[in-house]
C-alpha cells in the first residue's frame, strides 16, 4: 500500500508541476496585453485632471476598452495583440 501511495503522489505531484508550466506559461503570455489595458485605463482616469469633462465611469472605461480590442489587428499569438 506505501509504494501504491507513494506512486499517486509522484504522479500528482508531476501533474501540478506541468499544470503549473501551462498556467505561468499562458499567464506570461497575456502580460502585453494586461499593460497595455492598465496604461490606457490609467491614462483614461487621468484625463480628469486636465478637464472635469473627462471624467469616465468603469462602465465607459470597459466600453473603450472592448472597442479597442474589436478595432486591433487580430493575431494568433497574445503578445502580438
Amino acid at each position: 500500500i506505501t509504494k501504491k501511495t507513494s506512486a499517486e503522489v509522484q504522479e500528482k505531484l508531476r501533474n501540478a508541476r506541468d499544470a503549473e508550466l501551462r498556467i505561468t506559461t499562458a499567464c506570461e503570455e497575456f502580460r502585453p496585453v494586461a499593460n497595455r489595458g492598465s496604461v490606457l485605463y490609467f491614462l483614461i482616469a487621468e484625463m480628469n485632471a486636465i478637464d472635469v469633462m473627462y471624467q469616465t465611469s468603469l462602465a465607459q472605461f470597459i466600453s473603450v476598452f472592448q472597442l479597442s480590442m474589436v478595432n486591433s489587428p487580430k493575431a494568433a499569438i497574445p503578445a502580438k495583440r
